[in-house]
């Protein structure tokens, strides 16, 4: 038993610690510079767009004598690969792009928990109402993200930073707690 305690606990944990430190500095860099951080994020999911496309059209490439379907691929690829450009080339279409799809994702969540909120009234009609309620306001925000695209973009930059904020902070507890 004292073997498995020991391996489990050999010392701090570098890693983590260097990993919580990075991840809190980039949060208060997306904080203090929400505009270079959005544009961060339509870079990365142009580069991303694009080495899809690629994978695409590898699978093309291999499947297309077996796979009598396989042209789907290659249509995909072209547009993964046009959609990666367009980010590249155009930061503000990306961003605009990325906030709607932002916007629509919140929307499609509101409307599925309304729509599962139902089968609370079979436990509690408590239960049912409050839920109701939280997915109607967040219906709402939807709404108001999807129409103000600008709001979408800058709530997106700072849910991120958040997050990178909380996994940061507790990267670094992680890290003293392996020693």
């Amino acid at each position: 038993m004292n073997d498995i305690y020991n391996s489990r606990h050999q010392g701090f944990d570098w890693g983590s610690f260097i990993a919580g430190i990075l991840f809190v500095v980039a949060s208060f860099l997306l904080l203090r510079y929400p505009g270079r951080g959005l544009s961060a994020f339509v870079f990365v999911f142009g580069i991303l767009s694009i080495l899809q496309g690629i994978i695409w059209i590898s699978a093309y490439v291999k499947f297309h004598n077996i796979f009598d379907l396989s042209w789907v691929t290659l249509i995909s690829a072209i547009v993964d690969i046009v959609i990666g450009v367009l980010f590249l080339c155009s930061l503000e279409i990306g961003g605009l792009t990325l906030a709607i799809l932002f916007a629509i994702w919140f929307l499609a969540d509101s409307i599925i928990g309304i729509i599962f909120s139902w089968h609370l009234r079979e436990y509690s009609t408590g239960y049912f109402v409050l839920c109701l309620i939280l997915n109607i306001v967040s219906l709402i925000i939807a709404f108001a993200l999807l129409f103000n695209p600008v709001l979408a973009a800058i709530t997106l930059v700072y849910l991120v930073a958040f997050w990178l904020m909380v996994f940061g902070i507790n990267e670094i507890f992680v890290s003293w707690m392996h020693r």
